[in-house]
């Protein structure tokens, strides 16, 4: 009987590990993670003038600012709409809004769309507990024949302290080269996972818009 229990025990080690690494007991971030060049490099955060400023460009061929411009926005509305909710922590594309997200501004002739983020970023959830974090910014979306011009800016986090206490850090004290990179390059242990979560917001959001106007 002993033997049976042994042999079912080291079959089910493979799921409990992966069920800690990924499921609801929270992902841990390895040390490979904070080495790892997309977070850690110099300038994968860029700053201008002393600001942390994501720009991008995100491309629809062949397109007319006005179809793209219709695109953008029902996407927007969707993604931005207060207490909304999707997917899961663990997935790339999930997110859970605060009530103070919002489409700020809408401009079809000058093709401006301006999005308020207010959302939670999830580390990691346990049973009795969840490792999360609250991020503001704000989204500029300029659209014109055949792109779309992506400036994300204003970033700030809601830390959390314990005990329902958050204290609110700005992107440039937090995330920043120069507050989250140790001298061996590597991402320090706390602000490092809210820069890797940023990384992976903005690389996010720039895959659904283009998805949305290359549909």
């Amino acid at each position: 009987m002993k033997k049976s229990i042994l042999v079912l025990l080291i079959a089910a080690l493979p799921a409990m590990v992966h069920a800690q690494s990924t499921g609801l007991l929270g992902r841990k971030i390895s040390k490979e993670t904070l080495s790892d060049s997309r977070y850690a490099a110099p300038g994968a955060v860029p700053e201008e003038d002393g600001k942390i400023v994501f720009k991008k460009t995100i491309v629809a061929a062949g397109q007319s600012k006005e179809d793209i411009y219709t695109k953008v926005a029902q996407w927007a509305s969707l993604r931005y709409e207060a207490n909304n909710t999707r997917g899961v922590y663990t997935d790339a594309d999930f997110y859970k809004n605060l009530e103070y997200a919002k489409v700020k501004e809408g401009d079809k002739q000058s093709g401006k769309i301006q999005c308020q983020g207010a959302e939670e970023l999830i580390f990691s959830l346990k049973p009795l507990a969840k490792n999360f974090t609250q991020a503001f910014y704000l989204l500029d979306l300029t659209v014109a024949d055949g792109h779309v011009d992506f400036n994300l800016h204003n970033l700030a986090f809601n830390v959390d302290k314990g005990e329902g206490e958050f204290m609110r850090v700005t992107a440039e004290e937090w995330i920043s080269d120069k507050e989250s990179l140790n001298k061996k390059g590597e991402l320090r242990r706390i602000s490092g996972k809210f820069r890797i979560k940023t990384i992976d917001l903005v690389n996010e959001l720039e895959k659904e818009i283009s998805e949305a106007i290359n549909k």
